[in-house]
């Protein structure tokens, strides 16, 4: 899907911005957290290689990682920080790695020697910004024609007329009310575009934006309520358009 100088790979929760990829919340490591040490999942193999995969067909020159690469808070244990050492080293061989810092990133920076990374408050670069999403950004981030944002794991809950539930990763595509942002940011762009970036990590739950409400959604855009939520076009991952979230809202 193109939107303007922005287009979703197809099938994958990855965006493309000219020769730039974004992913969000790989959450590596969390399968220990939810099976232990009994079960091997393979988890950061199997990331490599679709991350890999995105880059090779993509043909980007870097691969941003916006936010949240790690699960446990605040530090890993050590087995797994030696893998994600492993794992961001070999992964900034093959394309450059820069990470924007999400909230499960504590102790981040001593693990990911040699990778840039930006703060908590986020990176803009020319007409696009990027934060993780659970802390405010900066107030040049602000003027730009895009935000992107993770953290929330957008989904959307389907039901079907027999009454069979589906969970959908989706993005989530829509505006700021302007008259509140402009009150903290006197550079505001009332332009600007909001995307919402579903999880890379198959492991983690989301929120259900057609359920949810707003102050209920993670971070301080969305608890006050400067998110047009119910206005917000929703996309599966294939591209499909499920409509706005008031049209798709459950009752």
């Amino acid at each position: 899907m193109l939107m303007e100088d922005l287009k979703f790979v197809c099938n994958e929760p990855a965006v493309l911005y000219k020769e730039m990829l974004i992913v969000a919340d790989l959450h590596l490591g969390m399968e220990r957290s939810i099976f232990g040490s009994a079960v091997e999942m393979n988890v950061f193999g199997r990331t490599m290689d679709r991350l890999l995969q995105l880059v090779d067909e993509t043909n980007c020159n870097e691969l941003v990682l916006l936010g949240d690469v790690k699960h446990d808070i605040p530090n890993m244990e050590f087995p797994e920080r030696e893998k994600l050492g492993r794992f961001l080293r070999e992964l900034n061989e093959r394309v450059k790695v820069s990470i924007v810092m999400g909230n499960h990133d504590g102790g981040l920076r001593e693990i990911a020697e040699g990778i840039e990374i930006h703060g908590a408050t986020g990176v803009r670069r020319g007409n696009i910004s990027l934060s993780h999403g659970h802390a405010w950004p900066s107030e040049s981030m602000m003027g730009a024609d895009w935000l992107v944002l993770a953290h929330n794991h957008p989904c959307v809950e389907l039901t079907d007329k027999l009454g069979y539930r589906s969970i959908q990763r989706v993005w989530v595509v829509g505006k700021l009310d302007a008259g509140k942002v402009e009150k903290k940011y006197a550079g505001f762009n009332s332009r600007m575009k909001v995307v919402v970036m579903p999880a890379f990590s198959e492991l983690v739950g989301g929120m259900v934006f057609n359920a949810v409400k707003k102050r209920d959604l993670l971070g301080p855009l969305f608890r006050n309520e400067m998110f047009k939520l119910g206005g917000a076009e929703t996309f599966l991952l294939n591209g499909i358009s499920l409509g706005i979230i008031n049209d798709i809202k459950q009752r």
